[in-house]
């Protein structure tokens, strides 16, 4: 496939840089009294009409006039489907008539002409339109989503809402001109699924006949305060006016649920419990998915996770699966009686069940189904080509099963990450011959809506999608297209950031960017309330593991290597029981070396006073820094193991030498996040992180003073 927009790629680096401000600038100075003309075909529609304002919007910022001049560039949005053409799929095309240059975007529908038409605009940012030539574009997934934990109302919660990113969302929850922001952001970024998740939304997006005391009136945030005045009935007309505006961006909504869950049921006669034995809970659930689809007649689907709240009943998954299929198979079943020619979407999560008992209930199901899986556990960010699925999912489900991959990232909710070889690798690796239904990008312990640690807030505060802008880029438009050009990256950050040396920042931020997965490879620990790497720390059911890991916690042998990888863990390494592969501490050499590359990088890169270069800087040192500690305390805790092993007091001495480094390394962590960042974040599944709290590297010297556990 080819991009439209390329650079030429000079050999050297300071040639590199200064040719490409060369050209940029020239371009757009070129441009700057250019005329231009915009026209979108009626069936083009909505998405079509966005592209083409983003094209006049560009060219406005640019100097350009827009009007119907004879010599004016002509831009023309279309949709000509082609018989064997792909939904989202367009054409460029450039054709010179004397003194007119006319370029055409004939998408294979509205969305994929939106696609072009964003093409066109990013062209005029970058001052690259002179140079576009034809090109054909085709997605590599069709389905590129967004998982969005969404917290409606203290009410109802999502999986978990207790963090500040949660609690700080409320309201933005219930904002239209939130929605239209992010649905604008993501539609850019080339995402066209938005599903919101939550443990039990119907209260407040249904009236169900029988149950109408259940619908809730008002919002009320984490803490109880009453937020919003809202009757039933604007709520529905709210997220109906959300559901079209994401429509008008080429976006599908769906809604995601846990079971069982009644919440906001709880005030009322009815009798509703989360009991799997309570047959009014069944009938209610069941006609709320009925009226679901009945109020919401543009929602692409719905999802359905088989768990985790069955109680004694959560292993039984013959039961689980029947309750599943009576409850939302029969939902769907009674609202396709009526409205038999509307496709529903539905998707099955495969979690904490089993699919000799899902296939041979819901194949009933008139427009078939999908499951989900985890593809990653909870850690996206570990190997780009995790070996889970293979076994889990592609070796016990039908070949003609297609699956929707569950991008979980547990790992980073601070720094701004940005690797373009690591999302390409991990798209190009998602399963082949029609088992791949899609994917969807997001957190179970994060919400990504506006951010809540910025020590410089605007006002709205920033979107998160536009804070971590280039890593939501990548996710999205490289599950479009995983070929495009690290030159048109490039480009797309000079422009953003304002600067000269983006070909350094492109190497730079990608060596900070390999450090965190590089430690999840090294040590896997699979499940958010176990591990979370940016601070070390795990939490919930697993008391052994709660609070900061120490290097006695880093020795536990349940968490070793990374499956799949080659990777040898620290505690299999001391052992002996794995010799052949990556030794712990060639992957601390590693980090080492890339944490220096990573600094080196940013301390040859002028900010130029840029606020979000600065910050994005500061971001990578902050990785660098990370990654020098890890370095370090995997050293250190080899050190110990040995120390415990053979009892030769040189490796107590290594210990707490590697260890008191950490510390340092630790210390220069902290900084570097507090000079971006409002310091003691509640992270929900994590409590408060305390940056300047040292005293768990301080123990793990007192650790390696003593020796033994």
């Amino acid at each position: 496939m080819n991009f439209p927009f390329l650079f030429r790629q000079p050999h050297s680096t300071h040639m590199k840089i200064t040719l490409f401000a060369s050209v940029c600038f020239a371009l757009a100075a070129s441009a700057l009294a250019a005329n231009l003309s915009v026209t979108n075909a009626p069936s083009a529609g909505a998405p079509g009409s966005f592209a083409a304002a983003e094209i006049r919007r560009e060219a406005a910022a640019r100097g350009m006039t827009v009007d119907e001049a004879a010599s004016a560039t002509r831009i023309v949005l279309t949709v000509e489907k082609a018989d064997a053409a792909a939904a989202q799929s367009y054409t460029i095309r450039v054709k010179n008539e004397g003194a007119r240059r006319t370029i055409t975007v004939r998408g294979a529908d509205p969305t994929g002409a939106m696609y072009g038409g964003l093409d066109i605009a990013e062209a005029i940012r970058l001052g690259t339109l002179e140079t576009l030539r034809d090109s054909d574009h085709t997605p590599h997934i069709a389905r590129r989503g967004i998982k969005f934990n969404i917290p409606l109302d203290k009410r109802q919660p999502s999986f978990d809402d207790n963090g500040t990113s949660g609690q700080e969302n409320f309201q933005h929850a219930w904002d239209m001109a939130f929605w239209r922001d992010y649905l604008d952001t993501i539609a850019r970024q080339r995402y066209n699924v938005l599903s919101l998740w939550n443990r039990h939304p119907f209260p407040t997006l249904v009236r169900v006949p029988g149950y109408e005391a259940v619908a809730l009136d008002d919002v009320y945030n984490k803490k109880g305060q009453l937020i919003r005045r809202m009757p039933h009935a604007e709520k529905v007309k709210f997220w109906n006016d959300v559901i079209a505006y994401a429509e008008s961006r080429g976006i599908d909504v769906w809604w995601y649920v846990w079971n069982i869950h009644v919440y906001g049921s709880e005030e009322t006669s009815y009798g509703i419990t989360d009991s799997p034995d309570n047959p009014t809970t069944k009938d209610y659930i069941r006609k709320s998915v009925t009226q679901l689809f009945l109020t919401y007649p543009k929602l692409k689907g719905l999802g359905l996770c088989p768990g985790e709240h069955f109680g004694d009943r959560n292993k039984d998954h013959d039961f689980k699966e029947q309750w599943c299929w009576d409850v939302y198979g029969e939902g769907v079943l009674d609202y396709k009686q009526t409205n038999a020619q509307r496709e529903i979407g539905f998707v099955h999560r495969y979690w904490l069940t089993d699919f000799k008992y899902i296939g041979r209930r819901f194949e009933k199901l008139p427009d078939g189904y999908d499951l989900e899986y985890k593809y990653s556990k909870a850690r996206l960010y570990s190997a780009p080509n995790p070996p889970f699925a293979k076994k889990d999912i592609l070796d016990a489900t039908p070949p003609t099963m297609k699956t929707w991959w569950n991008l979980r990232n547990d790992d980073i909710f601070l720094v701004r990450w940005g690797d373009p070889e690591y999302v390409k690798q991990a798209v190009l690796s998602f399963p082949g011959n029609g088992r791949t239904a899609g994917y969807v990008l997001g957190s179970d312990r994060f919400c990504w809506g506006r951010e809540s640690a910025s020590k410089t807030p605007s006002s709205p505060r920033q979107l998160e999608n536009e804070k971590h802008w280039y890593s939501f880029l990548l996710w999205g438009r490289l599950g479009y297209d995983p070929e495009t050009s690290p030159e048109l990256l490039k480009g797309l950050i000079a422009s953003r950031l304002k600067t000269t040396q983006s070909a350094k920042l492109y190497d730079t931020w990608q060596a900070a960017s390999r450090i965190i997965p590089l430690v999840n490879r090294t040590r896997y620990v699979p499940w958010d309330y176990m591990w979370w790497v940016e601070g070390c720390r795990g939490n919930l059911l697993d008391k052994s593991i709660q609070g900061f890991h120490t290097v006695n916690i880093f020795l536990d042998p349940r968490w070793g290597g990374m499956e799949g990888t080659q990777h040898i863990g620290i505690p299999e390494f001391v052992s002996g029981k794995k010799t052949s592969g990556i030794t712990p501490l060639a992957s601390a050499d590693q980090l080492d070396a890339l944490a220096n590359d990573a600094l080196k990088g940013a301390a040859e890169i002028n900010d130029g006073g840029n606020t979000e270069l600065r910050e994005t800087l500061g971001d990578i040192r902050a990785q660098a820094r990370l990654g020098q500690y890890y370095a370090a305390k995997i050293r250190g805790a080899v050190s110990v193991g040995f120390f415990r092993k053979t009892g030769e007091a040189r490796h107590q001495t290594e210990a707490v030498a590697h260890l008191e480094k950490a510390l340092a390394a630790w210390h220069d962590y902290a900084r570097e996040l507090d000079a971006n960042y409002t310091n003691r974040l509640y992270i929900a599944g994590q409590k408060t992180f305390d940056w300047f709290d040292d005293s768990g590297p301080r123990v793990d010297i007192e650790i390696a003073r003593k020796g033994n556990p």
